[in-house]
Protein backbone atom coordinates (compact mmCIF):
# COMPACT_ATOMS: atom_id res chain seq x y z
CA UNK A 1 0.00 0.00 0.00
CA UNK A 2 1.35 3.62 -1.11
CA UNK A 3 0.97 5.98 2.07
CA UNK A 4 -0.75 9.46 1.53
CA UNK A 5 1.27 12.98 0.81
CA UNK A 6 0.28 13.30 4.64
CA UNK A 7 1.30 9.96 5.90
CA UNK A 8 4.85 10.31 4.10
CA UNK A 9 5.04 13.89 5.55
CA UNK A 10 4.49 12.32 8.91
CA UNK A 11 7.27 9.32 8.66
CA UNK A 12 10.07 11.44 7.30
CA UNK A 13 9.69 14.16 9.73
CA UNK A 14 9.91 12.04 12.71
CA UNK A 15 13.64 10.96 11.88
CA UNK A 16 15.89 13.50 12.44
CA UNK A 17 18.08 11.99 9.73
CA UNK A 18 16.07 13.77 7.23
CA UNK A 19 14.78 16.79 9.01
CA UNK A 20 17.67 19.10 7.66
CA UNK A 21 15.94 19.01 4.01
CA UNK A 22 14.98 22.29 2.19
CA UNK A 23 11.33 21.73 1.17
CA UNK A 24 12.05 21.03 -2.56
CA UNK A 25 14.62 18.06 -1.12
CA UNK A 26 11.67 17.23 0.90
CA UNK A 27 9.38 16.93 -1.53
CA UNK A 28 11.55 14.68 -3.60
CA UNK A 29 11.66 11.75 -0.52
CA UNK A 30 8.11 12.26 -0.36
CA UNK A 31 7.44 10.97 -3.69
CA UNK A 32 10.11 8.16 -2.99
CA UNK A 33 8.84 7.19 0.00
CA UNK A 34 6.30 3.86 -0.08
CA UNK A 35 4.74 2.42 2.68
CA UNK A 36 3.24 -0.79 3.87
CA UNK A 37 0.76 -1.65 6.78
CA UNK A 38 2.07 -4.85 8.82
CA UNK A 39 -0.38 -7.11 11.15
CA UNK A 40 1.26 -8.04 14.74
CA UNK A 41 3.40 -10.80 14.09
CA UNK A 42 4.26 -9.95 10.73
CA UNK A 43 8.39 -9.97 9.43
CA UNK A 44 8.74 -7.08 7.37
CA UNK A 45 12.63 -8.75 6.78
CA UNK A 46 14.50 -12.01 7.74
CA UNK A 47 18.12 -12.72 8.84
CA UNK A 48 19.78 -13.58 5.50
CA UNK A 49 17.89 -11.96 3.17
CA UNK A 50 19.32 -9.92 1.24
CA UNK A 51 17.42 -6.75 0.08
CA UNK A 52 18.95 -2.50 -1.02
CA UNK A 53 16.18 -1.31 1.23
CA UNK A 54 15.83 1.39 4.60
CA UNK A 55 13.04 1.39 6.52
CA UNK A 56 11.49 3.61 9.27
CA UNK A 57 9.35 2.64 11.49
CA UNK A 58 6.22 5.71 11.17
CA UNK A 59 3.59 3.54 13.21
CA UNK A 60 4.09 1.08 15.83
CA UNK A 61 7.02 -0.81 16.81
CA UNK A 62 9.36 -3.50 15.34
CA UNK A 63 11.73 -6.17 17.23
CA UNK A 64 14.89 -6.57 16.03
CA UNK A 65 16.23 -10.03 16.85
CA UNK A 66 18.80 -13.46 15.96
CA UNK A 67 18.66 -17.12 17.05
CA UNK A 68 21.66 -19.27 17.91
CA UNK A 69 22.35 -22.19 16.59
CA UNK A 70 20.14 -23.80 19.03
CA UNK A 71 17.56 -21.88 18.01
CA UNK A 72 17.28 -19.70 21.09
CA UNK A 73 16.37 -15.95 20.23
CA UNK A 74 18.34 -13.13 21.31
CA UNK A 75 16.68 -9.51 21.31
CA UNK A 76 18.91 -6.73 19.72
CA UNK A 77 16.64 -4.08 20.27
CA UNK A 78 13.46 -2.32 20.09
CA UNK A 79 12.37 0.34 17.56
CA UNK A 80 9.65 2.83 17.88
CA UNK A 81 8.28 5.38 15.31
CA UNK A 82 11.33 7.75 14.03
CA UNK A 83 13.78 4.81 13.95
CA UNK A 84 14.99 3.06 10.86
CA UNK A 85 17.13 -0.24 10.09
CA UNK A 86 18.17 -1.96 6.88
CA UNK A 87 21.21 0.42 6.37
CA UNK A 88 23.84 -2.03 6.00
CA UNK A 89 21.71 -3.61 3.38
CA UNK A 90 20.85 -0.10 2.05
CA UNK A 91 25.02 0.44 1.77
CA UNK A 92 26.28 -2.49 1.19
CA UNK A 93 24.01 -4.61 -0.32
CA UNK A 94 24.64 -7.00 2.82
CA UNK A 95 22.36 -9.77 4.21
CA UNK A 96 19.94 -8.37 6.57
CA UNK A 97 21.68 -9.06 10.20
CA UNK A 98 18.28 -9.72 12.30
CA UNK A 99 14.99 -10.29 11.77
CA UNK A 100 12.71 -7.64 12.05
CA UNK A 101 9.13 -8.86 13.17
CA UNK A 102 6.22 -6.44 14.04
CA UNK A 103 4.94 -6.02 17.55
CA UNK A 104 1.80 -4.47 16.97
CA UNK A 105 -0.36 -2.96 14.26
CA UNK A 106 2.38 -0.55 12.61
CA UNK A 107 3.23 1.28 9.68
CA UNK A 108 6.64 1.44 8.23
CA UNK A 109 7.93 3.33 5.36
CA UNK A 110 10.73 2.43 3.06
CA UNK A 111 13.11 4.03 0.46
CA UNK A 112 15.50 2.09 -1.86
CA UNK A 113 18.73 2.19 -2.48
CA UNK A 114 18.56 3.60 -6.31
CA UNK A 115 16.04 6.27 -4.55
CA UNK A 116 18.40 7.03 -1.93
CA UNK A 117 21.44 7.91 -4.11
CA UNK A 118 18.77 9.78 -6.41
CA UNK A 119 18.11 11.86 -3.42
CA UNK A 120 22.34 11.86 -2.14
CA UNK A 121 22.58 14.03 -5.70
CA UNK A 122 19.81 16.58 -4.66
CA UNK A 123 21.57 16.92 -1.44
CA UNK A 124 25.02 15.02 -0.46
CA UNK A 125 24.63 16.47 3.05
CA UNK A 126 22.42 13.73 3.33
CA UNK A 127 25.63 11.17 3.34
CA UNK A 128 27.20 13.45 6.37
CA UNK A 129 24.00 13.30 8.17
CA UNK A 130 23.12 9.54 7.47
CA UNK A 131 26.74 8.64 9.00
CA UNK A 132 25.87 10.94 12.40
CA UNK A 133 22.65 8.84 12.98
CA UNK A 134 24.37 5.28 12.42
CA UNK A 135 27.08 6.47 15.01
CA UNK A 136 24.55 7.54 17.25
CA UNK A 137 23.12 4.50 16.99
CA UNK A 138 26.17 2.42 17.22
CA UNK A 139 26.77 5.01 20.22
CA UNK A 140 23.49 4.30 22.38
CA UNK A 141 23.43 0.60 21.46
CA UNK A 142 27.12 -0.13 23.05
CA UNK A 143 25.95 2.44 26.65
CA UNK A 144 23.10 0.40 26.29
CA UNK A 145 24.77 -3.10 26.63
CA UNK A 146 27.65 -1.64 28.78
CA UNK A 147 25.58 0.00 31.22
CA UNK A 148 23.31 -3.50 31.54
CA UNK A 149 26.03 -5.48 32.63
CA UNK A 150 26.99 -3.16 35.73
CA UNK A 151 23.28 -3.11 36.82
CA UNK A 152 21.02 -5.31 39.36
CA UNK A 153 18.18 -6.81 37.69
CA UNK A 154 15.56 -4.20 39.32
CA UNK A 155 18.11 -1.38 37.40
CA UNK A 156 17.34 -3.24 34.81
CA UNK A 157 13.92 -3.15 34.93
CA UNK A 158 13.88 0.27 35.81
CA UNK A 159 16.08 1.81 32.92
CA UNK A 160 13.69 -0.04 30.35
CA UNK A 161 10.73 1.11 31.48
CA UNK A 162 12.15 4.68 31.52
CA UNK A 163 13.23 3.91 28.02
CA UNK A 164 9.64 3.21 27.01
CA UNK A 165 8.28 6.48 28.98
CA UNK A 166 10.74 9.04 26.58
CA UNK A 167 9.47 6.68 23.75
CA UNK A 168 5.74 6.98 25.05
CA UNK A 169 6.50 11.03 24.84
CA UNK A 170 6.99 11.37 28.29
CA UNK A 171 3.65 10.01 29.71
CA UNK A 172 3.56 8.49 33.08
CA UNK A 173 1.49 5.34 31.69
CA UNK A 174 3.02 3.00 29.44
CA UNK A 175 1.47 0.80 27.24
CA UNK A 176 4.04 -2.04 26.85
CA UNK A 177 4.88 -2.19 23.24
CA UNK A 178 6.42 -5.56 23.78
CA UNK A 179 5.10 -8.80 25.08
CA UNK A 180 7.14 -9.49 28.86
CA UNK A 181 8.86 -12.46 27.58
CA UNK A 182 10.95 -9.92 25.13
CA UNK A 183 11.36 -7.46 27.32
CA UNK A 184 13.07 -10.42 29.94
CA UNK A 185 14.77 -11.63 26.35
CA UNK A 186 16.22 -8.00 26.01
CA UNK A 187 17.86 -7.73 29.53
CA UNK A 188 19.10 -11.58 29.67
CA UNK A 189 16.33 -12.44 32.87
CA UNK A 190 13.55 -15.07 33.25
CA UNK A 191 9.93 -14.20 32.51
CA UNK A 192 8.95 -15.16 36.03
CA UNK A 193 12.34 -12.92 37.28
CA UNK A 194 10.71 -9.88 35.44
CA UNK A 195 6.93 -10.42 36.68
CA UNK A 196 8.29 -10.84 40.54
CA UNK A 197 10.55 -7.75 40.46
CA UNK A 198 7.72 -5.61 38.88
CA UNK A 199 5.41 -6.95 41.62
CA UNK A 200 8.26 -5.89 44.12
CA UNK A 201 8.51 -2.59 42.65
CA UNK A 202 4.82 -2.06 42.87
CA UNK A 203 4.94 -3.06 46.14
CA UNK A 204 7.29 -0.54 46.87
CA UNK A 205 4.94 2.17 45.47
CA UNK A 206 7.35 2.97 42.39
CA UNK A 207 4.72 1.95 39.73
CA UNK A 208 1.10 0.15 39.03
CA UNK A 209 0.75 -3.07 36.95
CA UNK A 210 -2.17 -3.76 35.37
CA UNK A 211 -2.24 -6.26 32.86
CA UNK A 212 -0.30 -4.51 29.73
CA UNK A 213 0.06 -0.93 31.37
CA UNK A 214 2.46 0.15 33.43
CA UNK A 215 1.94 3.44 35.54
CA UNK A 216 5.05 5.14 36.85
CA UNK A 217 3.86 6.84 40.13
CA UNK A 218 7.17 7.81 41.51
CA UNK A 219 9.31 8.89 38.17
CA UNK A 220 12.41 10.46 40.03
CA UNK A 221 12.72 7.50 42.65
CA UNK A 222 12.60 5.42 39.19
CA UNK A 223 15.86 7.51 37.80
CA UNK A 224 17.37 7.15 41.33
CA UNK A 225 17.37 3.61 41.48
CA UNK A 226 19.75 2.99 37.99
CA UNK A 227 21.81 5.76 39.40
CA UNK A 228 22.59 4.31 42.50
CA UNK A 229 25.31 1.75 42.92
CA UNK A 230 24.50 -1.93 42.11
CA UNK A 231 24.41 -4.38 45.19
CA UNK A 232 24.24 -8.08 44.72
CA UNK A 233 20.97 -9.29 44.43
Amino acid sequence: MICTHEAKDACFSKVSLFQHLDPSEAVLLISLLHTRKYNKGEVVVQEGERSDTLYVVHQGGVKLSKYNENGKEHIIRFLFPGDFFGQDSLLHQKPHVANAEVLEPSAICSISKHDFDQLLEHDPKLAYHFLLAITKLLRETDEWNSSLSAMTTEQKIAKLLLYFHTRNHAKHEIRLPVFKKDMALLLGITPETLSRKLAMMQTQGLLQVTGNCILILQLEQLREKIESPARSQ
